[in-house]
């Protein structure tokens, strides 16, 4: 279990600019007025921010006698992001601007220094020191929501000022939802002091754990390791038909799981896979949506998820390895889907195949695995045979990947300590807008539960699904997915955990079928239209048009859809029952999944009919419905007998029609 240990509630208790235009020259413009001491400052400080949760991970505070809080290095590196974030406006802008970043610098610099040194006695006695804590929770409110505002936009705080002015006037609220209103200063002392609020789990992780991991990342990329991922990639998706959007979907996957964000991801990985797959010949829609739903796909792929499973684990107050077994068997199927759709729309529409004479061999791939491999098998011991925290055993797994790197056991070229100094900066400058996120974010979730709001969201939604569980999953996906338009996967799920997941838990679903559920609805809002945010960055890498990219990704990722609902009705999806459970269900989907498949695009290696094509659906979604009765536990094997059989004998008649070609 990931141990966040808290400091007691603030004696504050709550019972209910206009950016400035740059110039037209653009980039380089900008880089042009950035001085050398100020370029210098940001790289010390996104060292620093690297670099403590290092030494928090290793207990070396501790070692050396320091007892501190996890709240004050939490707040200091908050506040070293935020100022992270002045600072570069600081060498960018000229005139007033200019003036007011060097305040917000001078301010996040207190923010930090005053947490680090005075959260202890704040925590334990807010009440006798009110203009204290009045103006440290104005510091926390301005420099968080400000440097917010330039990395991630509007979109959590929209959220958190709705949230305030229920707060502030909530006894105007209509029936269930009226509250006790809580006094302006009060909201402030409350989002500086108490461990419930910015201070509190989400920042935290993201400090402790999410860090070390953004760390692990940037030095398998100075190691070479991304580079053999591509590689193996490449090759394993071979000369066939689709080859280039295969190889697309295990690369972007990957590094999906470790950049935290499917937009980010598309951004990266989709500006080399594109173009790769409209060479292939795949229109610019369907190129667009492949990079957009696997980048989403990383989000849910273990071990990292996107953050997601340090956080679902704090929640669930469960061990970590725990979430990331019950993560990996939907992965494995969502990403079986797409492969699977891809093999088939290639086939369909003759799309081009990999050129496989420009990937390497096995033989020259092989030896550069020890890359990944040591690593990885180093986290793994670590998490599962020492029972380590997240954060220790990825600090392991990052050292074993340095010495790696040092010594050249990969052989793809030694690594200098400037390369790992690099890496290090980088990790600091990527790591402050999820910082900044999960800050907000527990402001959010703080307002939420003391405001009694959350409370009161819970009993509207089981009001309205009063009855019947699918009504109330049906509105609870809607929700998650409206909830998550615009926001990184952190976002999305400290949102979704603690409004739209309670509901589902108080009607008798298990924990981890509801965080689960709300998770995956709310990172489809990345692909569902109207604001399918990786799908439209997808497009404009793709240079298709961005609606109908983004209804290309919902074709493409439908299992996505499908999968939440089935993990609710069989928990054995998420290995949560006996093996022989686990064992049905997954057989079930493995059939039920390429008879739909078949269904949407038509294709099966030959055209279908449309008699074929209904046939196929329906029992691809007899095969995966509930077995809530005993007719339908009976009509679900049934389809999935038959299913199996059908595909069976499909294959089989293409091999024999394929054979008497040849011939």
């Amino acid at each position: 279990m990931i141990r966040v240990r808290s400091a007691r509630r603030s004696g504050w208790s709550i019972t209910r600019r206009r950016r400035t235009s740059t110039p037209r020259s653009g980039r380089a413009d900008r880089a042009a007025r950035v001085t050398p001491a100020v370029a210098r400052s940001h790289a010390a400080l996104c060292a620093a921010l690297a670099l403590l949760p290092v030494v928090w991970a290793l207990d070396l505070p501790q070692m050396a006698g320091m007892l501190l809080y996890p709240e004050q290095v939490a707040g200091v590196l908050f506040g070293l992001g935020a100022a992270g974030v002045f600072l570069k406006g600081l060498g960018e802008r000229t005139g007033a601007a200019r003036a007011l970043d060097a305040l917000l610098l001078l301010a996040s610099v207190w923010v930090a220094a005053h947490i680090y040194l005075r959260f202890p006695v704040l925590s334990e006695g807010a009440f006798f020191h009110p203009e204290e804590s009045l103006a440290l929770g104005i510091g926390v409110a301005v420099v968080g929501i400000e440097a917010l505002r330039r990395v991630a936009g509007w979109s959590l705080i929209a959220i958190l000022a709705l949230l305030v002015l229920y707060a502030l006037f909530s006894d105007m609220a209509p029936g269930r939802l009226e509250g006790r209103p809580i006094p302006p200063a009060d909201i402030l002392r409350f989002i500086g002091t108490d461990s419930n609020s910015t201070l509190g789990a989400p920042l935290q992780v993201a400090a402790f754990i999410v860090v070390l991991f953004i760390l692990f990342g940037r030095l398998l990329v100075v190691t070479g390791g991304a580079e053999v991922l591509t590689d193996a990639a490449r090759r394993l998706a071979g000369e066939r038909r689709g080859a280039t959007a295969k190889m697309a979907v295990i690369a972007s996957g990957f590094m999906g799981s470790i950049s935290g964000s499917a937009v980010s991801n598309v951004m990266s990985t989709g500006v080399i896979t594109i173009p790769a797959m409209r060479r292939a010949g795949f229109p610019p829609q369907k190129a667009g949506a492949i990079e957009a739903v696997a980048s989403t796909g990383g989000q849910i792929m273990p071990p990292v998820m996107g953050a997601a499973a340090f956080l679902m684990a704090e929640f669930l107050r469960l061990p970590y390895q725990a979430i990331i077994l019950a993560a990996l068997i939907p992965a494995a199927l969502y990403f079986y889907s797409v492969y699977l759709q891809i093999s088939l729309v290639a086939e369909r529409d003759a799309l081009g195949t990999g050129d496989e004479s420009a990937a390497k061999l096995w033989g020259e791939i092989l030896p550069h695995t020890v890359i990944v491999l040591a690593p990885m098998a180093m986290l793994l011991v670590g998490l599962f045979a020492f029972n380590m925290p997240a954060g220790k055993a990825v600090v392991w797994a990052s050292g074993v990947l340095i010495v790696v790197g040092l010594l050249d056991l990969g052989r793809r070229g030694r690594i200098g300590f400037g390369d790992i100094a690099r890496a290090v900066v980088e990790t600091g400058a990527a790591s402050t807008q999820i910082l900044l996120i999960c800050a907000v974010a527990g402001m959010i979730i703080g307002l939420l539960s003391s405001s009694g709001l959350s409370f009161g969201l819970t009993f509207v939604l089981l009001e309205l699904g009063k009855g019947s569980l699918l009504l109330l999953l049906l509105l609870t996906a809607g929700v998650s997915i409206i909830l998550g338009m615009g926001l990184p996967t952190t976002g999305v799920y400290l949102l979704l955990a603690t409004l739209a997941a309670p509901p589902l838990v108080q009607l008798g679903i298990g924990g981890i079928e509801a965080h689960f559920f709300v998770l995956y609805f709310g990172l489809l809002s990345m692909i569902s239209p109207p604001v399918a945010l990786a799908s439209f960055a997808a497009a404009s890498v793709a240079g298709g048009p961005a609606m109908r990219t983004a209804v290309e990704s919902v074709r493409f990722g439908w299992i996505a859809f499908i999968l939440p609902f089935v993990f609710v009705y069989q928990p054995g999806l998420l290995m949560q029952g006996t093996w022989a459970e686990i064992l049905v269900i997954t057989a079930s989907t493995l059939v039920a999944i390429p008879l739909v498949t078949a269904a949407l695009a038509g294709y099966g290696r030959r055209r279908l009919a449309p008699v074929e094509r209904g046939i196929a659906g329906a029992l691809g979604v007899l095969a995966i419905l509930p077995h809530t009765t005993t007719v339908l536990t009976v009509a679900t094997a049934a389809a999935s007998l038959a299913g199996a059989a059908l595909i069976a004998a499909h294959v089989m008649a293409h091999r024999g029609t394929a054979s008497a070609a040849a011939e």
